[in-house]
């Protein structure tokens, strides 16, 4: 599906405010609330994979930095392990990181990361992951 003006414009405002009515976005973006039902629904069939929230003070977030083992096929445990609980975005990666598998993670705790971690080794084939790598956020901006 091809994405234009008024979808971005759409897309970009509900980054600002998920919540946003139908009315205030059409409002906003300058198209009737019809036109915005309408594109809403195809961008929900194709370009928006899912509503969530970011919460800033409660759990822990983390970046898991996943490299995987030589015929490892990473779209198939990339689709599982972006399915988990505690993991926001699962993204396949290249160039300069050093790994092939980048999560965006959170979790209430440490406890939490750690079992994330162990399901990562345990749910993978046999020298599919190679290493990982956690790096706590500390703050968001």
């Amino acid at each position: 599906m091809g994405v234009d003006e008024t979808d971005r414009a759409l897309l970009n405002r509900l980054r600002e405010n998920g919540r946003m009515s139908y009315v205030d976005l059409a409002g906003e973006v300058g198209v009737s609330e019809r036109t915005v039902r309408t594109r809403m629904r195809k961008l929900e069939e194709g370009t928006i994979q899912r509503y969530t929230i970011i919460e800033r003070g409660i759990g822990l977030s983390a970046l898991v930095r996943i490299k995987l083992g030589p015929g490892t096929e990473v779209g198939t445990l990339a689709g599982e392990i972006g399915t988990w609980s505690g993991v926001l975005t699962c993204y396949e990666v290249g160039g300069g990181l050093d790994c092939d598998l980048l999560l965006v993670v959170a979790v209430d705790d440490t406890q939490s990361l750690r079992e994330l971690l162990d399901r990562i080794w345990l749910t993978a084939p046999e020298a599919a992951v190679v290493e990982t790598h956690t790096t706590l956020v500390i703050e968001q901006y």
